[in-house]
């Protein structure tokens, strides 16, 4: 390994040949070091965490465009009143028993989860009327039985399609090119006919992955499922459920720590890419918005796909890999966390969890603001509820003012839980689109039509390696994605550079594993009578439709 130096670099020196910004070299200090990492998220700084475990003497520079570490994970003190304050996570918040990575780094830096609040129950406005219904067991509660048993054939075949399709090359499945030309909102209304049900399925596809059904490819989405085991896992909070466990203390702190253990010296904020230039030497320039050079053998880029359009390749990146950087938006979503002075939803027997279509039209709105609602309370108790505005009503409410957002989000929380929820100790929102490069949240998406692409996601470019969230192959999109992300890219530099990295692959190689019984399915409870209508329904839905 060379020693990292700051040196005046011209191309007579380097023997490059001269372009316009190889010319800026002559004029500008170059910092040279082993390996460059852009962005300073989960993903990013699990790459230099891995990396130096396996070379304690390997030089890094950690490159992040923001002011701040952590990327789409946000823990913030809020003002709780009476004097007080406590963390809340306004990014990624949820871990499962089910994600092996992420509690492998929650082990090592030994930060402790504790069990997300589901007892109680819970609260659905859905279909035609925007009508509240309660339950208590898990079986949601959709109007009709009908709507029931046209939902649980949708998992079915939801699943059953899942499995045969892989993450790492989509296309590779047999009836790619069928699924990958239509959207989740063609391949739920071909399956179910319930407005409850196609009300259900949006509501999850809006906080899962920021966007409606009519925008996402249903290959996308399927192999996105596959990738955590299955579509249920995605949607809920029981055990292996991805909405299992909080994080004491918040998520920030896992990237704050391994900052810590990597070096701060290491990182460099407010350091924007503008430019990524390899040529026939062995090392790879990188430019940032600030004028600043930095060298290095290799470079990791974290950043969401959506960000790295905004860079300049050279030579340019293959037409599969831009075509698909291209076509993968990123989600909008607007968390907020609304703290209280007591869990008056408890109280009254309630989990604080709620799917809603978002009902009728409110202010210029089409619907109200909220999609999905789950009890915050922390470890210490304070008691709080957290909920999301995501897809096209986050797009919507987004033009509305911040008190309009507010105001709208209590009343319609009093039309679930009562007046109580009308008197919150504080109110916090993160509106996603407006956080600077990131632009949304909590994931980039596949659009019907470029999944052929998908597979260039993860291939190198040259001296140029990828990792995030999007680019992992088990639980994509979530914290558990980004640290597997992490290491698999550092797998490929410390191989390259000779280093022994056969347990870090094994780790890497993981794959997610398929619920022996399905984690939701009908309950003895359920009467012969409703259990004989799935079978009738079945039958007819097999041969006549």
């Amino acid at each position: 390994m060379f020693q990292p130096e700051i040196r005046n670099l011209c191309p007579a020196f380097s023997r490059r040949p001269v372009s316009p910004v190889y010319a800026l070299d002559c004029l500008v200090e170059v910092k040279e070091c082993d390996v460059i990492i852009i962005g300073c998220g989960l993903s990013g700084m699990t790459a230099a965490y891995e990396m130096l475990k396996l070379d304690p003497n390997i030089k890094l520079c950690l490159l992040e465009a923001k002011d701040r570490i952590g990327g789409r994970t946000l823990t913030n003190e809020i003002n709780i009143g009476g004097g007080q304050r406590e963390k809340f996570d306004l990014g990624g918040q949820w871990v499962a028993s089910s994600q092996p990575d992420i509690l492998e780094m929650l082990e090592e830096l030994n930060i402790k989860t504790y069990p997300q609040f589901i007892n109680g129950t819970k609260i659905m406005q859905v279909g035609h009327g925007n009508v509240i219904r309660t339950y208590k067991s898990d079986i949601p509660s959709l109007g009709s039985y009908w709507g029931i048993i046209e939902l649980q054939l949708f998992i079915w075949k939801a699943e059953k399609l899942a499995k045969e399709i892989s993450i790492e090359d989509p296309y590779s499945w047999d009836k790619a090119q069928e699924y990958d030309a239509m959207t989740m909102e063609t391949f739920v209304r071909n399956n179910a006919r319930s407005q409850s049900v196609r009300d259900t399925i949006q509501a999850a596809c809006r906080s899962v992955i920021g966007a409606d059904l009519d925008r996402v490819s249903a290959l996308f989405f399927l192999a996105y499922a596959n990738s955590a085991g299955g579509v249920m896992k995605l949607l809920m909070a029981t055990e292996n459920g991805a909405q299992e466990l909080r994080v004491k203390g918040g998520t920030q702190q896992i990237s704050e720590i391994l900052a810590d253990r990597v070096g701060r010296e290491n990182v460099q904020l407010n350091q924007p890419v503008s430019a990524i230039y390899q040529d026939h030497t062995e090392f790879v320039t990188v430019h940032t918005l600030t004028g600043k050079i930095f060298r290095a053998r290799h470079v990791i880029t974290s950043i969401p796909p959506n960000c790295v359009t905004r860079i300049q390749f050279s030579p340019p990146l293959s037409e599969d890999r831009k075509l698909l950087m291209d076509n993968m938006p990123v989600g909008h979503l607007t968390k907020f966390i609304i703290t209280y002075d007591k869990t008056y939803w408890r109280e009254n027997g309630f989990s604080g969890e709620i799917v809603s279509n978002g009902g009728g039209p409110l202010l210029t709105c089409s619907t109200g603001p909220i999609s999905v609602v789950y009890d915050a309370t922390t470890d210490k108790n304070v008691p709080a509820l957290v909920g999301f505005i995501a897809g096209r009503p986050g797009v919507e409410w987004h033009r509305q003012t911040t008190e309009e957002r507010r105001s709208s989000i209590l009343a319609c929380l009093s039309e679930f839980f009562g007046s109580s929820a009308l008197q919150p100790t504080s109110f916090t929102e993160k509106v996603w689109a407006d956080e600077e490069y990131n632009g949304g949240c909590p994931v980039c998406f596949g659009v019907p039509g470029v999944m052929f692409t998908f597979k260039a996601l993860r291939r190198p470019h040259g001296r140029i390696h990828w990792c995030g969230t999007e680019t992992s192959t088990h639980w994509a999109g979530y914290l558990s994605g980004a640290v597997q992300s992490g290491r698999r890219a550092a797998c490929e530099v410390m191989k390259l550079n000779g280093k022994n990295v056969t347990q870090l692959e094994k780790l890497v190689s993981r794959k997610p594993s398929a619920d022996v019984d399905p984690l939701y399915s009908f309950p003895s409870l359920l009467t012969p009578i409703v259990v004989f209508l799935a079978v009738v329904t079945a039958f007819f839905a097999v041969y006549f439709f």
